[in-house]
């Protein structure tokens, strides 16, 4: 919700609510919700599988992405709906990728070639 001030003199503390900047559904007059879908960027995933293609371990070339790494690529951030990487990681499940532990580390990987 956007923030205003009462005067251009005005601490950042002291702001009020912009009455104008509300989010109301149309129609019945039910409250707006947000769902974890709505953190998810379909186009993302898409971008992902142009760009990588999957493999297995120790194919030639091949890339280990963590958990971590997959976070940061697709900016998947834990809110208080939960974790949007579980609906990332679902949407490459169908394109084909899957989460193997790696024999090198131990740990959950995506192995993933780049496509030249």
């Amino acid at each position: 919700m956007a923030k205003r001030r009462k005067n251009k003199n005005q601490d950042w503390d002291d702001w009020e609510d912009d009455p104008d900047d509300t989010m109301v559904a149309e129609g019945n007059g039910d409250q707006f919700q947000v769902h974890l879908e709505d953190y998810v960027i379909k186009e993302k995933v898409s971008a992902f599988v142009r760009h990588y293609m999957p493999c297995r371990e120790y194919d030639e070339g091949y890339e280990a992405l963590d958990e971590s790494q997959l976070r940061d690529f697709f900016k998947a951030t834990v809110c208080g709906l939960g974790d949007p990487l579980r609906l990332y990681i679902d949407d490459l499940k169908l394109a084909g990728f899957s989460l193997e532990v790696s024999d090198a580390t131990g740990q959950l990987a995506m192995f993933v070639q780049r496509r030249f």
